[in-house]
């Protein structure tokens, strides 16, 4: 019998002997034993407790009027500092991007300026690209399209009427959580980028301000 072989036993026939409890915690102590002995089959690239999900890229998929939709990639689960630089370098990721941007806009009819964020959200949620990566918000982008969402609003006295390109203020834009691709529309909730808790969420396409110049970051 091994060395191994015996020291189990010892641990079983003291733990017989002191009552069930002792008996669960030496049963805890040989499997953390046996699992020494394996082999740490680990990549060394994500061997490390120094972990985070990152962002990766933000790929800009506008058509021919430069309007459309920003959207932005991380990882999918925290990664280590090798593991994510050599996400970043696989090439099927950077053309995935490339026809992101040149096949989105032809599937809308080679305009995004009317397109809706969570339509698009849904395309753009379904084209794969890699398994590592996914979506971590999607902006409305270009000056006609962003300017939607600094419109008078009626109901909110002296609301903000343009957009500062700087801080995005009021821009329309989704989180990761807001689509959900096995429903027929995707849900619709539409985000208000840096509003106030009442006015940074609404149920439908909401085209006019959603803060004042009060709130208004500087």
């Amino acid at each position: 019998m091994s060395n191994f072989g015996r020291k189990a036993d010892e641990f079983v026939y003291v733990a017989a002997a002191i009552g069930p409890w002792a008996f669960i915690i030496t049963i805890i102590v040989i499997v953390g034993l046996i699992k020494g002995c394996l082999p740490d089959k680990t990549d060394p690239m994500d061997n490390s407790i120094n972990k985070a999900r990152e962002i990766l890229e933000h790929v800009m998929v506008r058509d021919s009027t430069d309007n459309g939709f920003r959207v932005v990639y991380a990882t999918k689960n925290p990664v280590t500092d090798e593991r994510y630089k050599e996400i970043r370098s696989r090439e099927h990721i950077r053309d995935g991007f490339e026809r992101l941007k040149e096949e989105a806009p032809a599937h809308f009819g080679g305009s995004l300026l009317e397109t809706d964020i969570c339509d698009f959200a849904l395309y753009a949620y379904r084209f794969h690209i890699d398994d590592d990566i996914c979506i971590h918000n999607i902006f409305v982008a270009g000056v006609e399209k962003m300017v939607f969402y600094v419109q008078p609003n009626p109901n909110l006295e002296n609301c903000v009427t343009r957009m500062n390109y700087g801080t995005e203020q009021g821009n329309q834009y989704l989180n990761e959580q807001d689509i959900n691709i096995y429903i027929p529309n995707g849900g619709r909730r539409y985000r208000y980028w840096k509003c106030r808790f009442l006015l940074q969420v609404s149920d439908t396409d909401e085209r006019f301000s959603h803060f004042t110049a009060d709130e208004k970051l500087h």
